[in-house]
């Protein structure tokens, strides 16, 4: 084979190779229908500041998910604990009314470093504990995220991730 051959070969291999993956990966965004978005939130809890990062990574068709949590808990500017978890949850609607069901929570304890009990005075019980509820509104914000909340009154903004 001529070296010009080899070229255009390898060149039709690489062509395909990238058109099969692009579809593949197509067609298995469509199979799973997972969709994750993203906020991060400063809360302030008497002479502490806790960094937080919800990731919520959800299936509409199975109404269920994952919010991976994480983040630092600061007391009096020192790094008193860090906060990384994920939390399995499930959800039923009504609307735009959302009741979301902590199932499963699976701490990831090389990192985490902040108890429970401190973990519930700055996020609701949801977040900590398995078997717990929180209910929000959550409102579509066209193809970039959206506002999650409570009565009227705005608490969250999730920004949509890979889309």
């Amino acid at each position: 084979m001529s070296k010009r051959t080899v070229i255009t070969m390898s060149a039709i291999f690489l062509l395909a190779g990238v058109l099969i993956s692009a579809l593949y990966n197509f067609l298995m965004s469509k199979h799973y229908d997972k969709q994750e978005c993203s906020m991060s939130l400063v809360v302030f809890h008497k002479n502490a500041r806790a960094n937080i990062t919800l990731n919520y990574m959800y299936s509409l068709k199975n109404q269920n998910g994952i919010v991976a949590v994480s983040g630092t808990y600061i007391e009096d500017n020192k790094l008193k604990g860090r906060i990384r978890r994920d939390v399995a949850y499930n959800w039923t609607e009504n609307q735009d009314s959302y009741h979301l069901h902590s199932s499963r929570i699976n701490k990831f304890e090389i990192i985490e470093t902040l108890p429970d009990d401190l973990l519930a005075d700055i996020l609701p019980d949801f977040y900590v504990y398995p078997d717990k509820d929180v209910s929000y509104s959550i409102l579509n914000q066209g193809v970039h995220g959206f506002l999650f909340t409570i009565g009227k009154r705005p608490l969250l903004y999730c920004a949509q991730i890979g889309r």
